[in-house]
């Protein structure tokens, strides 16, 4: 018979592997995230809630144009160096600037950050490859000839 104990530990080691295993959301899904936290609200909402943006435009209706990206750079210090990244722009009407409309494109993990939240630039470092350990007993196999 298993103990409470016991049960919780399977549980959330089951949970974890549900997560591990959880598919990335599409760029579309992050968006309709967003348009369910922000549509129709005030523009002054969003600055709230996300910060600075990017970058900020004036149509000449008067409407307004708020752009927020998240990028991201990989391999960071090494050949192998790429970035990739999402951006996201919101138009509010004149004269109410509330939120109308909502463009998302990039790459589906950034969008995910970008959608919970997460704004600005994000480096993840080179990690070298371990070297192989050469003090073994055993003698590398280049020495056998293979």
């Amino acid at each position: 018979m298993l103990g409470i104990r016991t049960l919780k530990k399977s549980v959330w080691c089951m949970a974890m592997v549900l997560v591990a295993c959880a598919p990335q959301p599409t760029v579309n899904q992050s968006r309709d995230v967003l348009w369910e936290r922000y549509a129709h609200q005030p523009v002054d909402a969003l600055l709230m809630a996300l910060g600075t943006p990017a970058r900020e435009s004036h149509l000449s209706d008067g409407s307004r144009l708020v752009t927020y990206q998240f990028n991201s750079v990989y391999e960071s210090g090494s050949p192998y160096e790429r970035s990739t990244g999402c951006e996201a722009t919101f138009m509010a009407k004149a004269p109410r600037f509330t939120l109308e409309d909502i463009a998302m494109q990039g790459d589906a993990y950034e969008c995910n950050m970008l959608a919970q939240g997460h704004t600005g630039f994000a480096r993840h470092p080179y990690m070298p490859p371990p070297t192989p350990y050469m003090g073994s007993r055993i003698p590398p196999l280049y020495r056998y000839g293979f």
